[in-house]
């Protein structure tokens, strides 16, 4: 008499077993090897994103120390609103191109005499050779990860960060300091 349907040795049938746990096992090991590769992009991305902040704030400082002013539209800018459009132009984007908006308000320009007195909103203190800090402050980037909950971890949430420099005023150029103060506000910039 024949055994209709089952294998005539054990190998064959030890195969049937198995058969689709190929599939659970790739499953099993994708998705934690698909979690790090998100999480190595979203450091790299922190980094670079951190570098580039840090790239425009040192950027904006230079500009700021050698007592220059641009002008846009015909109009002149005062020293703080030049170089927080430095600071914005050496971004690559990522604090957007307008003088409005998160970025623009994340960018700060502030004004400290020697002996280390904020002396910002004082007309003039540019004047004293003081020392100047250019930041950005709390700009937040978003993740690659999905948001998930994993146990234990929560979910991932923006990665916040700031940049900052500081140093030291040149003196004043030969026709004299740049005016500190913004000139009354005019339309937005495109």
């Amino acid at each position: 008499m024949r055994n209709r349907g089952l294998p005539a040795n054990r190998s064959s049938l030890r195969k049937r077993k198995q058969r689709g746990s190929e599939i659970i096992e790739f499953t099993l090991s994708f998705l934690p090897m698909l979690m790090i590769m998100f999480l190595i992009l979203d450091i790299a991305w922190a980094v670079y994103t951190r570098a580039t902040l840090q790239y425009a704030v040192a950027q904006g400082l230079r500009y700021g120390v050698t007592s220059q002013t641009t002008t846009l539209n015909g109009k002149a800018l005062g020293q703080v609103d030049s170089i927080r459009r430095k600071v914005q132009n050496s971004a690559f984007g990522k604090l957007g191109t307008t003088n409005s908006g998160a970025g623009w308000d994340s960018i700060q320009v502030h004004f400290y005499t020697p002996a280390g007195v904020d002396c910002t909103t004082t007309e003039g203190c540019n004047k004293t050779q003081p020392l100047v800090e250019v930041s950005v402050e709390s700009f937040s980037q978003s993740t690659f990860l999905p948001t998930v909950r994993i146990p234990g971890l929560g979910t991932m949430s923006p990665i916040v960060m700031s940049a900052r420099a500081w140093d030291r005023m040149e003196g004043e150029p030969l026709g004299g300091a740049p005016l500190q103060g913004n000139p009354p506000p005019g339309p937005p910039c495109t």
